[in-house]
């Protein structure tokens, strides 16, 4: 049986996305530097850190035939987002993430790009499940989440941080 995979673009109402590239590494220093999207992410990465996580989002596309998208609004990067394999919660799943750089917070952007992952995990791609998880405190990502049509489930612990736990089945 051959597995479905992504298409190498994703297009929302006001986003472009392309699978992320080496040549995007700069873009993603940038962000996850960012003290405020540091904040969001349970804290500050060192250099060499955000390379590795790079390099695994970069490889991810060849194992898993998915992976994630630098996103473009107009022609300028203003973040990403994808599906990514996790065990998030000690449940084996897929993960719709997202993360923008602080200008591009409050505008709908990340709820958009999350109901087209939804669409993509669940639809083309036939997935069982998609989840999404996010610090508890996170209000902007839980809503996100929840607007992506991801069903709170349960909460657990996370690199010592309480995180809550959403998803939601082709069957749902």
């Amino acid at each position: 049986m051959t597995v479905p995979r992504a298409p190498e673009t994703l297009t929302t109402a006001r986003l472009r996305g392309a699978r992320i590239a080496e040549g995007d590494r700069p873009f993603y220093r940038a962000v996850w530097q960012d003290p405020d999207v540091a904040r969001t992410l349970g804290g500050p990465r060192t250099l060499a850190q955000i390379d590795a996580k790079i390099d695994r989002l970069v490889a991810m596309w060849s194992h898993d035939g998915f992976g994630v998208y630098t996103l473009r609004e107009g022609d300028v990067a203003c973040g990403y987002a994808g599906l990514a394999p996790t065990d998030a919660g000690g449940y084996e799943s897929v993960e719709v993430l997202y993360g923008f750089v602080p200008t591009a917070w409050r505008r709908g952007l990340a709820a958009e790009v999350a109901c087209a992952l939804v669409n993509l995990a669940l639809g083309e791609l036939a997935l069982p499940e998609v989840c999404g998880f996010t610090w508890a405190e996170n209000l902007g990502s839980r809503r996100v989440l929840e607007r992506a049509g991801l069903i709170h489930r349960f909460d657990f612990v996370r690199a010592d941080l309480p995180h809550r736990y959403y998803s939601l089945s082709g069957s749902e």
